[in-house]
């Protein structure tokens, strides 16, 4: 199958308990904040479903290696934030999925 776009959906699922979820979502709000200033980002949301223990960030990259690129940037480290969530996730109170999907089809 031939993409249309040659773009880079980044799907980044994180479950947590509900008193977990503002902690995460700090974090997740600041790299939306963040991420425009890197090569390649397009644009991005952030969602969290209705119980409040699922957080979903959806990301457009121009491509996987500029994405990798930026979440890899030493920068990342010195942020509280991204302690608290890496921490969240080594303990165990919170899971996250990443998914780097080719975009394939896009309908206006």
């Amino acid at each position: 199958m031939r993409p249309d776009s040659g773009s880079y959906t980044v799907m980044v699922t994180v479950d947590a308990a509900p008193d977990r979820m503002p902690e995460l979502v700090e974090h997740a709000s600041l790299g939306l904040e963040r991420f425009p200033e890197y090569a390649g980002f397009l644009g991005g949301a952030l969602h969290v479903d209705e119980a409040g223990t699922r957080l979903v960030q959806y990301l457009q990259w121009a491509s996987a290696e500029q994405y990798r690129a930026c979440v890899e940037d030493p920068a990342w480290d010195d942020l509280p934030s991204t302690r608290r969530f890496l921490d969240a996730v080594a303990s165990g109170h919170a899971r996250m999925d990443v998914r780097i999907l080719l975009v394939l089809k896009v309908s206006r």
